[in-house]
C-alpha cells in the first residue's frame, strides 16, 4: 500500500502552505518533475510498486534486490542521486527481540520508506510531518531525522521493561530464591543481546550518516544526527549495564543453590555422625547378646551395649 505527502518547494512564510495526501503515480511524478519534496511510504509494497519505483527513481537492481528481502542488519549504501539505508526498530514477540526493517530512500526531493504493515516509528514521523509545517522547511533530510529518531525512541519503553523484569526477579530472588527464576533471567539476556546486535550496527550507519555532505549541508542537520547518534550510544551503553545487571543475578542464583546444597550436606553430615558409631557397633556384635546356650551367655552384655549406644548417641547429638 502507497501513501504520499507532496509540500512544494520553496514556500516563503507569508505564502500559504498546502500538503498534498495520497497523490496517484502521475500525479507524484509530476511534482518531482516541478521539483516539491514527496514523502512515499510503503506498507508490504507489491512488485509492481517496487518496478514502479525502479523505473521513476532510477534505483540500482542491489537496491532494488534489498528491497524486496530482509537482511536483518542495518546498511547504508551511498549512491550518485540518493542514499538507500536500513533502520530496524525492536519489537518483543513470544518473549524474542524482533526488528522490524524500515528501508529508506532519500534523495534532494524525495524520502522513500518501504517496510511491513503495522504499528511504526514511520507512523509516528508520518503524523508529524503532516502537523507541522516547520518540519518541511528543513528538506529531506529532517524528514529522515524524524523517522530515525522515533525508531531511537522505541527502545526506551523495552529496555524500561526489560529493567522492570530484573528488579522483580532480583527482589524474588533475595526473598524466595532462585531456582524457578534462572530461566526467566536467561530469557532476558538473550534478549539484551539481540538488541545490542541491533544498535551497534545501527549506530555505526547514523555514523555514517553523519559524515555525508548531502546530508550535513547545514549545521542545524548535523547536530541533529549527532543528538541521535549520541542517544544509540547512551542505548547501547544501558544494554550493557543490565547484561552486567542479569550476570550478578545469575551469581546470587547460583550463591544461594550453593548455600542450600551446602546446607542440606551439614545435615545429611550430622545425622551420619550419629548413626555411623551405632551401626558399627551393632554391626560388630550383631545383636547376639542374649543366646538360649547358657555357655556362651556373657552377663549384662545386652544392657552395656544399650548403654554405649544411648552415650554415643548423646554425644554425637550435642556435639
Amino acid at each position: 500500500m502507497l501513501r504520499s505527502l507532496i509540500a512544494p518547494a520553496n514556500v516563503a512564510p507569508e505564502d500559504e502552505f498546502i500538503l498534498r495526501r495520497n497523490a496517484v503515480e502521475a500525479d507524484i511524478e509530476a511534482a518531482l518533475e516541478n521539483g516539491d519534496l514527496v514523502w512515499l511510504d510503503f506498507s508490504d509494497a507489491t512488485s509492481e510498486e517496487i518496478q514502479w519505483l525502479e523505473q521513476v527513481f532510477k534505483l540500482h537492481p542491489a537496491v532494488v534486490g534489498d528491497l524486496k528481502r530482509e537482511d536483518r542488519r542495518p546498511t547504508l549504501m551511498v549512491y550518485p542521486d540518493y542514499l538507500f539505508l536500513s533502520l530496524f526498530q525492536p519489537n518483543i514477540r513470544l518473549n524474542k527481540v524482533m526488528g522490524e526493517e524500515i528501508h529508506c530512500l532519500i534523495g534532494e526531493q524525495f524520502l522513500i520508506t518501504v517496510r511491513k504493515s503495522g504499528k511504526s516509528a514511520v507512523d509516528s514521523a508520518y503524523e508529524r510531518a503532516t502537523q507541522v509545517r516547520e518540519s518541511w522547511r528543513g528538506g529531506t533530510a529532517y524528514m529522515l531525522y524524524l523517522t530515525a529518531q522515533f525508531v531511537v525512541d522505541s527502545y526506551y519503553p523495552l529496555l524500561d521493561r526489560i529493567s522492570n523484569q530484573l528488579n522483580e526477579l532480583e527482589e524474588s530472588v533475595l526473598l524466595n530464591g532462585g531456582s524457578l527464576q534462572q530461566k526467566s533471567v536467561f530469557r532476558i539476556k538473550q534478549q539484551l543481546i539481540e538488541l545490542r546486535q541491533m544498535v551497534a550496527p545501527q549506530r555505526e550507519v547514523l555514523s555514517s550518516v553523519i559524515g555525508e555532505e548531502r546530508m550535513n549541508r547545514t549545521g542545524e542537520s548535523r547536530d541533529l544526527f549527532r543528538h541521535l547518534y549520541e542517544r544509540l550510544l547512551r542505548i547501547y551503553d544501558v544494554i550493557d549495564a543490565q547484561r552486567d545487571l542479569t550476570s550478578n543475578v545469575l551469581d546470587l542464583i547460583e550463591s544461594q543453590t550453593a548455600s542450600k546444597l551446602g546446607n542440606a550436606v551439614n545435615r545429611l553430615t550430622i545425622l551420619s555422625m550419629i548413626f555411623l558409631p551405632l551401626t558399627f557397633i551393632m554391626g560388630l556384635f550383631e545383636l547376639n547378646f542374649v543366646t538360649t546356650e547358657p555357655e556362651l551367655r556373657i552377663p549384662l552384655s545386652g544392657g552395656v551395649v544399650l548403654l554405649l549406644i544411648l552415650i554415643l548417641t548423646i554425644t554425637f547429638g550435642v556435639a
